[in-house]
This record gives structure tokens, C-alpha cells and sequence, in this order.
């Protein structure tokens, strides 16, 4: 199994459009008996809704079919006491037949508020709680997983970096987005990573690669030059070089249409030559992200 998470210390940097398109185009290219996993922990529920919509979403968080039951379920009962799968449910309609969600609640910031009391009280053990229930989610067939968790660097998100093999930063090319690169290079983020060692993993996530998105104008380009130049000077713990993607993606209205249908970027209709543009461009950056993370190339940097 291969966990990924994308990770965004702010909003608005299409994070989860990103988080569920991506791990659509895997899924829809996977073969066997193999599925693709997103687990949505942000209290918004964005990549639920996406997929499902609004009603929905709703619809299973009254039935305690989320992942903030699992996970409150985990910490009261402990993870060997739970079927992982029981909470998952089919993206369907127009998503890959192998495409799953563990849906998002709007009740799930209560874990992290959980974990900080925890955490004050000398414990790291609620960091590896999502960790701990991925070997049965590999047993029923989920090879690839990804973790959509809040746009700030809280438990959550911090739970999801611990479950990660590799993290992806989107990155909104502006002031505010070179302040969330130097973010992950910050003392904020060794502490994080130490809080992972201490809990006993003992090989941290890699980075699987920054990508720009949302790109709006030629004075975001050229920041985005700059911001790739300073990535270019950093090395994640000291030993591996962080990727930044050949590709670029643009802000163009067919993925808020796409989110307003509920279907993913690749079954949309092209009605435009922006429309055309938004996929060649999401099937470029989807390239660098299979090389560098589904066939590990990030190793290869180190």
C-alpha cells in the first residue's frame, strides 16, 4: 500500500481538487483486483461533497458512516477492534469503479481537540492512530490511499503526514504561497516529524513534490520561477532534494464546474480551448506525479 497526502498550511490552493482528481486518474488506471482510497479529514468535508455532494455527505455523517466515527471509534476501542472498511463507501456515478471514499464530518475537529489534550498531557500515541488502521484497509484491496486533512498544520494534519509514505504541497504561486513553502522547512515542520519519530515510526514521509496551481497571471509565473529556486536550495532532512513539477496548472472555470457536477476533470466536456488547456495540463502535472511518487523517483534524490 502507498498512502499520499496533500498537505496546505492555508485555504484556496485547490488542495482537494487536486487530492481527488488525482487519485481518480490512478484508480481509473490501476488494474486486478487493485482500489484507490480517499480518506477526507477536513471538517468541511470538501472532497465528499466533490464527490458525492452536499446531501449525501450529510446523509452518511447522520449515519455514522465517516471518518470521524472510525477514528473516535480508534481511540475509545483501539484499532484491532475495528473493520476500517465497514465505514467506506463507492465514489460511483461518474468516478472510477475503483475509486473509494472514507467520507469527511463536520464533528472531526473533536479528535484533534482530543489529541491536544493528549499531547499536553506528555502522549504522542493519537499521531500514528490513522497508521495503525491501514494494514486492514490493504487487506481488503486498497493499494493506493490518499488523505485530504485540514489546510493548516494541526493534529489532522499532522495524523495524515504520519500515515504518509509521501506528502505533495499545491502551492498558490504568491506572497502568502512562499510563506507556506518555508513553512515545511521550518522548525514548525521538525517538530512534527519528531513528534512522528517519538511515536516509533522510524523512516519519515518523503516529499512527493511541490506543484504550483491556480495560476492566474504572468506576475504569478515569475513567482513561481522564484519560489522553485528557492525550493531548488532545500533538502528535506537534510538528505533529499524536494521536486518541483515541470508542469503548471492554471485557474480555469471547468474545475469549479466540475465540482458543481460532481464529477471528475476527465469526464467533463471540453467546450472551450481553456477547457482543453486544463486537461493537458492536468495530464502533464499527473504524469510528474506518477513518476515521482507512484514509481518512487523522490528515492532517487536522496
Amino acid at each position: 500500500m502507498k498512502v499520499v497526502t496533500f498537505l496546505s498550511v492555508k485555504g484556496g490552493v485547490g488542495k482537494t481538487t487536486l487530492t481527488v482528481n488525482t487519485a481518480n486518474e490512478l484508480a481509473s488506471r490501476v488494474g486486478g483486483e487493485e482500489k484507490v482510497l480517499v480518506i477526507d479529514l477536513d471538517a468541511q468535508a470538501g472532497a465528499t461533497v466533490y464527490v458525492l455532494g452536499h446531501k449525501q455527505q450529510e446523509n452518511l455523517e447522520k449515519r455514522g458512516s465517516t471518518a470521524y466515527e472510525l477514528l473516535r471509534s480508534a481511540l475509545r476501542a483501539g484499532e484491532e477492534a475495528l473493520d476500517p472498511e465497514r465505514f467506506v463507501v463507492e465514489a460511483g456515478g461518474e468516478w472510477s469503479s475503483r475509486l473509494y471514499l472514507l467520507p469527511g464530518d463536520s464533528r472531526i475537529m473533536a479528535i484533534e481537540r482530543e489529541a491536544i489534550a493528549e499531547a499536553a498531557a506528555g502522549g504522542f500515541g493519537w499521531i500514528v492512530l490513522l497508521r495503525q488502521l491501514l494494514p486492514k484497509l490493504s487487506e481488503s484491496g486498497f493499494s493506493y490511499v490518499f488523505i485530504d486533512p485540514p489546510a493548516a498544520f494541526g493534529a489532522l494534519a499532522r495524523m495524515a503526514l504520519a500515515a504518509a509514505d509521501y506528502f505533495v504541497v499545491p502551492i498558490v504561486p504568491d506572497d502568502l504561497g512562499r510563506v507556506s513553502f518555508r513553512m515545511f522547512v521550518s522548525d514548525f515542520f521538525r517538530e512534527a516529524v519528531l513528534q512522528i519519530k517519538q511515536s516509533g515510526r522510524s523512516e519519515p514521509p518523503l516529499c512527493g513534490g511541490v506543484v504550483f496551481n491556480k495560476i492566474k497571471s504572468k506576475t504569478q509565473e515569475v513567482i513561481a520561477n522564484s519560489i522553485a529556486e528557492e525550493v531548488s536550495t532545500r533538502k528535506l532532512y537534510g538528505r533529499y532534494a524536494i521536486p518541483v513539477y515541470k508542469s503548471r496548472l492554471h485557474d480555469y472555470i471547468i474545475y469549479v464546474k466540475a465540482l458543481e457536477e460532481h464529477k471528475p476533470l476527465s469526464r467533463m466536456r471540453s467546450r472551450t480551448d481553456q477547457d482543453e488547456q486544463a486537461k493537458e495540463e492536468f495530464e502533464s502535472y499527473y504524469n510528474d506525479f506518477y513518476d515521482y511518487v507512484v514509481r518512487d523517483k523522490v528515492k532517487s534524490l536522496g
